[in-house]
């Protein structure tokens, strides 16, 4: 047996034995995705307005370069 099915056998075993309901949930999430996301129509609407706003240069958005000098400047001080 290849040292991959081994440890398949051996985690499988581990998964079955454990009765800790965070951990099966995290095996669960691990294999089919968390659960998709659920936004209310208010949600939905507000993250339309921002990007609306955004769009037109009313928020403007900023480059990870620009928000990484701003928090070093903010932790020097």
């Amino acid at each position: 047996m290849s040292k991959q099915a081994e440890k398949r056998i051996a985690l499988a075993k581990r998964v079955l034995e454990t009765t800790d309901k965070t951990k099966l949930e995290a095996v669960e999430i691990a294999l089919l995705g968390p659960a998709p996301v659920k936004f209310t129509k208010k949600e939905l609407d507000e993250m339309e307005l921002l990007a609306d706003r955004m769009e037109q240069g009313h928020d403007p958005s900023h480059s990870w370069a620009e928000v990484k000098r701003q928090v070093l400047r903010r932790r020097t001080r």
